[in-house]
C-alpha cells in the first residue's frame, strides 16, 4: 500500500522542515550574540576612550596646578 510510505515521507518532510527551522533560529541567535558581543566591545573600548581622555585631562591639570605652585613658591 502506498499510504504508510506517503505517511513516512510526509513525517519525514516534516520533521526536515523542523530542523531547518531549528537550524535557522540557532543561526540567528549565534548571529544576535556576536551582534550583542560586537555592541558590548565597542561600547567598552569607547568608555575606555573616554576614560583615557579624562585621565589625560585631570593630569594635565595637575602638572598645571604643580607648575603653578613652583611658580609662586619662587616668588
Amino acid at each position: 500500500s502506498l499510504i504508510p510510505a506517503v505517511a513516512g515521507l510526509a513525517a519525514a518532510g516534516s520533521l526536515l522542515d523542523e530542523d531547518a527551522e531549528e537550524k535557522r533560529r540557532r543561526i540567528e541567535a549565534k548571529i544576535a550574540a556576536e551582534n550583542f558581543g560586537a555592541a558590548i566591545g565597542f561600547a567598552a573600548g569607547a568608555a575606555m576612550a573616554v576614560k583615557e581622555k579624562l585621565d589625560e585631562h585631570a593630569a594635565r591639570e595637575e602638572q598645571k596646578k604643580q607648575q603653578h605652585e613652583q611658580t609662586m613658591g619662587g616668588l
